[in-house]
């Protein structure tokens, strides 16, 4: 369930950022801060936003000066749209 949870978290998130990207420390602290009650270690996070990209939902892009940064992709924003 939590993880159902952090993975729409992610996809709200990166919609309210009205297309730009998310730098991935600023994303793991977003969901740390909405999700304190609960226990998350970074490999779960991890998991979580590969599958995302997986499923072609989120978008990552390893930049050399800011690291890895996160943004939905086109078929992202709908589905994100449709979460309530």
């Amino acid at each position: 369930m939590i993880d159902r949870d952090i993975k729409q978290f992610v996809l709200k998130a990166l919609l309210r950022a009205k297309d730009q990207p998310i730098q991935d420390d600023t994303l793991r602290e977003l969901i740390r801060a909405a999700f304190r009650h609960v226990a998350i270690a970074e490999p779960d996070l991890t998991a979580c936003f590969k599958e995302l990209e997986t499923c072609g939902l989120i978008v990552g892009n390893n930049d050399a000066v800011f690291g890895w940064n996160w943004a939905l992709t086109l078929s992202g924003k709908p589905k994100a749209q449709q979460i309530p």
